[in-house]
């Protein structure tokens, strides 16, 4: 099968869907699923969603997901919206000032050439043309500049200037309904600024506070264990196979609960990813000699992103 950068794809064994985020060799390719997990998958193991498939789908889910759509939330959004196959059509839409300023560059051998300058009325939508899916590693850089003008204000808001280049990973991420377009596309923001927030929090950080005792496979065991990687990193393990970590953990984990007659153990896997969860409970069942049984662990707590095993 003729797979490339970009496909969305099904996996044949098991209920997940993705979208090819690396060629790792000639048989082998990486598959980014929710959650941002690339995992690698033998080309031979997925099934290609055609664009005309995922067309109708998409117009299938919108008439769910536009009824929902009560308010549209301000910003100034870049979309890329797919036309065809490989064809993906740039578009800028204001729906934050009543007029944007914009002035778009394209960087071209360290040179930054200009693409477009554009008055933007509120709710408009600009095009900003188009590019090559296919040629999605030698997508340019952009910088925009923004001027945003309101007929009555409190305060007029602060020019912004910003560079923006996507890689893969973080563009299929953004896939969603696009309020403006009124269909599924590759949405960012383009006005917010980094949270002031963040620097407040690091003013008040200890840098003499100790790092978290590493993790003891071998000793007894939390109640509760986080699958989540940042909390694997935190208390001392490191792999480049994030699963492979989080799945160790959990075993070793789960026989250490055994070992020291814990009646039970909760595991959390997150909301979104599907593929840790179904690795879990698909290695529960195979272990019914010290698995009494396992259900969603407390939903008003843990949201359904964390799995509750009672132990013989």
């Amino acid at each position: 099968m003729n797979l490339k950068l970009g496909d969305k794809v099904r996996f044949v064994n098991e209920n997940l869907e993705g979208f090819i985020t690396s060629m790792k060799d000639k048989i082998t390719v990486g598959v980014t699923i929710e959650d941002d997990f690339e995992i690698p998958v033998l080309a031979s193991e997925l099934v290609k969603i055609e664009f005309t498939d995922q067309k109708k789908t998409e117009e299938t889910d919108n008439k769910d997901i536009k009824p929902k759509v009560s308010t549209n939330p301000l910003g100034v959004y870049l979309a890329y919206d797919r036309r065809s196959e490989n064809v993906m059509d740039i578009k800028i839409h204001n729906n934050l000032s009543d007029k944007v300023l914009m002035v778009c560059y394209e960087k071209d051998k360290d040179v930054f050439r200009l693409k477009k300058q554009a008055q933007i009325e509120r709710n408009d939508t600009l095009d900003l043309g188009s590019l090559d899916l296919e040629k999605f590693d030698k997508w340019p850089q952009m910088l925009f500049q923004f001027i945003f003008i309101d007929n009555i204000s409190i305060k007029p808001s602060d020019p912004k200037t910003l560079t923006f280049r996507t890689n893969a990973k973080e563009f299929h991420q953004n896939l969603k309904f696009c309020f403006f377009l009124q269909r599924q596309a590759y949405v960012y923001r383009l006005d917010e600024s980094l949270s002031k927030i963040d620097f407040e929090q690091l003013k008040l950080k200890d840098f003499n506070e100790q790092p978290e005792k590493p993790l003891d496979l071998n000793a007894k065991p939390d109640s509760v264990v986080d699958l989540h990687y940042e909390k694997l990193v935190a208390k001392g393990l490191y792999a480049e196979d994030r699963t492979a970590l989080q799945m160790e953990v959990f075993t070793k984990s789960l026989e250490a609960a055994y070992t020291n007659r814990m009646e039970g153990i909760i595991f959390i896997h997150g909301v979104g990813n599907q593929y840790l969860k179904n690795k879990i409970r698909t290695y529960l069942v195979k272990h019914k000699d010290i698995v009494n049984h396992f259900e969603d662990a407390d939903m008003l707590k843990f949201g359904g992103g964390a799995t509750y095993v009672k132990l013989k």
